[in-house]
């Protein structure tokens, strides 16, 4: 998304609007930033004279906080990140998992805001987070456009929009060479499968791998299977034989060897999985949990160059 800046009535502050619709997506400069919650509207400054106190509660919107020069107060508890992020956070408050995190925690490292990935986050934490005065802003990275706003609006908060402009144009950079690479190449019909030990789901154009599948110019099987505006869908067998793709990609919700070999023999015990011509011609392929579990920020050139390899290897 190309944005656009212009003066506020407020001297000195700017925003940023979208080209395409004018829609505002944050305002702020060096000393203020202003925040609208999505859910009552009303817009908080949030003054940038000292460093910000900021909690994030998932491992993506950690990745990209710090790789936009910030650092946070608070984090959830996550194996998701590069050895070398969760080296500079180990010592950062833990405020428990991304599902359901610590209120009483959060509260009591008294932040000037609370960053959240745009998933479901019980109603209790959002009405303590506004009874406490604790702003919260909910962040989209459902796909890779939304990698560099997020980046964008980060860069923002710490002041370091040149640095952040570097991570972007690295992004950039890896996008356009490997959609230059696929061009004019044979279109792998590719079916992308979330799992856990709850159930199996397809990836559709809405998530994050099924946006990159389409960007790098393979056919998602499943494009049509769910709700257009869902990012997944239940995964039936019986869809999977008739689509009988070319390759399937596996997402295990799990870093643990044990999850995945549970998940991966579960598959295997149907006789029908084995009829799959995927299957057949060991076209398989196992996708890395912290690239493709949750939204890989900074690193997604690293989850670009792993799909590449495996839809135009060689």
């Amino acid at each position: 998304m190309k944005a656009h800046y212009g003066q506020t009535g407020a001297p000195g502050l700017k925003e940023c609007r979208c080209l395409k619709c004018n829609r505002l997506l944050f305002k702020g400069q060096v000393k203020y930033v202003e925040i609208q919650c999505s859910k009552c509207n009303l817009i908080q400054t949030i003054k940038k004279g000292r460093s910000l106190r900021l909690v994030a509660l998932n491992p993506s919107n950690v990745d990209l906080y710090y790789a936009a020069g910030g650092e946070l107060v608070g984090r959830p508890d996550t194996t998701a990140l590069p050895p070398d992020l969760m080296e500079k956070i180990k010592d950062v408050p833990s405020v428990g998992e991304t599902p359901n995190p610590n209120v009483d925690q959060i509260i009591a490292l008294k932040p000037d805001l609370v960053l959240a990935a745009d998933i479901h986050l019980p109603p209790p934490i959002r009405t303590a987070l506004k009874k406490a005065g604790i702003p919260l802003h909910i962040q989209s990275l459902n796909n890779y456009q939304q990698i560099g706003q997020a980046l964008r609006f980060y860069g923002e908060l710490t002041n370091h929009r040149r640095q952040v402009g570097l991570v972007i144009d690295r992004l950039e950079s890896k996008m356009q060479q490997a959609q230059f690479q696929s061009k004019n190449k044979p279109s792998p019909r590719t079916l992308a499968i979330w799992s856990s030990v709850e159930g199996f789901h397809m990836a559709l154009p809405n998530s994050f791998t099924g946006d990159l599948i389409r960007r790098l110019n393979a056919v998602n099987v499943a494009e049509t299977a769910g709700d257009p505006a869902g990012q997944y869908a239940p995964f039936h067998l019986e869809f999977a034989l008739q689509a009988d793709p070319d390759l399937i990609l596996l997402i295990p919700h799990s870093y643990e060897d044990r999850t995945v070999d549970k998940i991966r023999q579960e598959l295997m015990a149907h006789p029908d999985w084995r009829k799959l011509k995927a299957v057949r011609e060991n076209q398989v392929y196992q996708l890395p949990y912290r690239l493709f579990a949750v939204n890989p920020g900074s690193r997604a050139d690293e989850a670009i160059d792993c799909l590449l390899n495996i839809f135009y290897p060689g």
